[in-house]
């Protein structure tokens, strides 16, 4: 480990320093973001280069919520990364929790022949609109099911578990569905993180993407405060209300629900927020047994080879640098 430090001590320390940003009022102004995210999360972003290159530097170094071209950059990134660790591996199974349309299960069954890959989702319809859109294709080794991956019923134990931008606590889920399985690989980036815990809240801020976010609650408060109701698999559970958050036993030591909730409620606007959000992750899958790389909203985890995680050495081999 860098610098000595096991991998909970690395996060712990990391997410005290943050919740000090955000405490201190130093979110949103872009500059003084730069400065405290560089200082706390210094140690693990250059963890994750060691062990994943690739990565192209972007403006946006923390965060994916500015527009779809630097998420399709982390997604394609990461598959890569899949890719580079799975090759040669013949009848696992990967599930894809949250797929929506399906078009990164695909494309990871079409890289990986030798494996089953299982897309889920709470509803077909946009994995049935993607797979009979005429120029796609949808690989034999490829398969949608139905599921609540608040309630996962997916037969079998995967041999990797991904996600791709699932919303809010759906990460989450997705999180615990590969600690519950036991799955030796797990390859998440996180989205929206302001709906954890079943927030619909918004702090207003200047900046296009609050505006234009806040604009979107105001024509789907009634929806959104209905799924918020139901909590049925639609973004929100009860198993991940606001009383759930922090997640990681070590975070319940620095911080708690409410502090989670209003840090939550900026994380549109502020890298910083998404950060300690993310952090709390890296934390519980830590805890939970995982060697855990994490940067830019992005984690990979491999089930560690001692059960204080703190080694360096997962059960598949390091990615290609040259990827």
């Amino acid at each position: 480990m860098a610098g000595g430090k096991d991998q909970l001590e690395m996060g712990a320390v990391a997410m005290e320093g943050l919740l000090g940003e955000f405490r201190a009022g130093n979110i949103y102004e872009r500059g003084l973001e730069k400065i405290g995210l560089k200082r706390h999360l210094g140690e693990l972003s250059r963890r994750w280069d060691e062990k994943f290159a690739g990565l192209l530097a972007e403006p946006s170094a923390y965060s994916s919520s500015k527009g779809l071209p630097p998420q399709g950059r982390r997604d394609e990134y990461l598959k890569r990364i899949i890719v580079g660790l799975l090759e040669g591996s013949e009848g696992g199974m990967i599930v894809n929790p949250a797929c929506v349309w399906g078009r990164h299960s695909r494309d990871l069954a079409r890289r990986l022949r030798g494996l089953n890959v299982v897309g889920s989702d709470i509803r077909g319809a946009w994995d049935w609109l993607y797979g009979h859109i005429p120029w796609t294709r949808t690989p034999a080794n490829y398969q949608f099911m139905r599921d609540d991956i608040f309630n996962p019923k997916v037969q079998g134990a995967p041999s990797a578990v991904v996600s791709f931008g699932a919303c809010a606590s759906l990460s989450d889920a997705a999180m615990d569905y590969a600690i519950g399985s036991h799955c030796p690989l797990l390859v998440c980036r996180a989205c929206c993180h302001l709906y954890i815990g079943g927030n619909t809240d918004i702090v207003k801020r200047p900046d296009f993407w609050n505006r234009v976010s806040r604009f979107q609650h105001f024509i789907f408060a009634k929806r959104l405060a209905k799924l918020r109701e139901r909590a049925d698999g639609h973004y929100f559970s009860r198993k991940y209300s606001a009383e759930h958050y922090p997640r990681s036993e070590t975070a319940k030591r620095l911080t708690n629900s409410k502090e989670v909730i209003e840090v939550a409620r900026d994380a549109l606007s502020s890298d910083i927020c998404r950060s300690i959000i993310d952090l709390d992750r890296y934390l519980h899958l830590a805890e939970a047994g995982y060697d855990v790389w994490y940067r830019a909203e992005m984690f990979i985890a491999q089930i560690a080879t001692n059960t204080a995680g703190t080694t360096e050495r997962g059960c598949f081999a390091v990615v290609d640098r040259n990827l």
